[in-house]
């Protein structure tokens, strides 16, 4: 017996991208969005083999040299950007599908209500749910739009259901589909279903509801860590800087150079050497961007039970901690001088 191989995440995602385009509403055909990533790669793979050989040239290197260089850049690097671009593809793909999805749920009980209204007051379901469409719906409304043209078009009404259900990544909008043809097909009360299920999920959200403002201190905590706490720190440390080279130069003109030399820290500030203060910045850039996403995404996982539902808040957390890092550093700048 041969044993199933195991897929491939990167490739299979790649050969079923149509299938991952329309979970995302993407309206595209999946030739024109993967040749639109493998130029993109390309660019930023001749771009960054561009800067690369322009550094190289401001030192005596060898033509061979370079020319090995370039293959590894052409090769490798060239895999490895596409790689990278591929990945922030597919977190957009899966963000895309995660808020379709959410907008489909937020409505889809008050839909459920107003179709088993109308169909309790004699309508046949088809037309239930054409006349239970609102635009206030939104992107549901669209797709009652569609599924009543199906409808009219094939004369049946489960298939059109069933390819609705497959445009969203909703295992509860599926099972509701479910119940709907198994209803249909077994001359079960879709009414009192509709009533049934609508109350389920109701229920649902305001359990979520409930144990989301159950961990509010904590996200209090990890916001203002975030926030608050490590731009404060950050900026005292850079600071500190300033005022270790103002004790150095205070000692120097007090006459105490030997003094200084046989101290077991030796310090140089010198302008040849790197600017501390360039890199720290920099560091502090990359750290408070590794904060706000392990924060937010830690937050929405404990809070809603997935991390994607806050995930629109880390360019916000990452600004706000930018801000507090560059007022508290000119503010204790003005005070940690010597």
């Amino acid at each position: 017996m041969k044993k199933k191989r195991e897929p491939i995440p990167y490739l299979e995602q790649f050969r079923h991208l149509k299938k991952y385009l329309v979970l995302a509403g993407i309206k595209m055909e999946a030739k024109q969005v993967q040749l639109m990533l493998i130029v993109v790669s390309g660019v930023l793979c001749f771009s960054f083999l561009g800067y690369t050989l322009f550094q190289l040239s401001q030192f005596e290197v060898s033509i061979t040299f370079m020319i090995i260089i370039s293959v590894i850049i052409l090769t490798l690097g060239s895999i490895l950007i596409f790689m990278l671009v591929w990945l922030g593809f597919l977190m957009m793909i899966d963000y895309l599908k995660f808020k379709r999805k959410q907008a489909v749920e937020e409505v889809l009980p008050e839909f459920l209500r107003l179709v088993s209204a109308n169909h309790r007051a004699g309508l046949p379901l088809d037309m239930s749910l054409w006349k239970a469409n609102k635009p206030r719906f939104g992107i549901l409304s669209e797709e009652i739009n569609q599924v009543a043209k199906n409808t009219y078009a094939s004369g049946e009404l489960m298939s059109p259901l069933r390819q609705f259900g497959e445009k969203y990544d909703s295992a509860l909008l599926r099972r509701v589909i479910t119940n709907i043809v198994e209803g249909l097909k077994t001359g079960s009360d879709i009414a009192r279903l509709l009533d049934e299920v609508s109350t389920n999920i109701t229920t649902i959200k305001n359990t979520r509801k409930e144990l989301a403002s159950e961990v509010e201190n904590y996200m209090l905590f990890i916001t203002m860590t975030v926030l608050c706490i490590s731009p404060l720190m950050f900026s005292l440390t850079f600071n500190m800087t300033g005022l270790i080279e103002g004790v150095k130069d205070t000692l120097a003109q007090s006459g105490s150079e030997e003094g200084l030399e046989q101290s077991p820290i030796q310090l140089n500030f010198s302008e040849e050497e790197q600017d501390f203060g360039k890199f720290f910045d920099i560091f502090v850039y990359l750290m408070m961007v590794t904060n706000s996403v392990i924060s937010v995404l830690l937050m929405s996982m404990v809070k809603y039970g997935n991390v994607r539902q806050e995930i629109k808040r880390i360019p916000v957390y990452f600004t706000v901690g930018v801000v507090v890092y560059l007022v508290c550093k000119s503010f204790f700048g003005n005070f940690l001088v010597i």
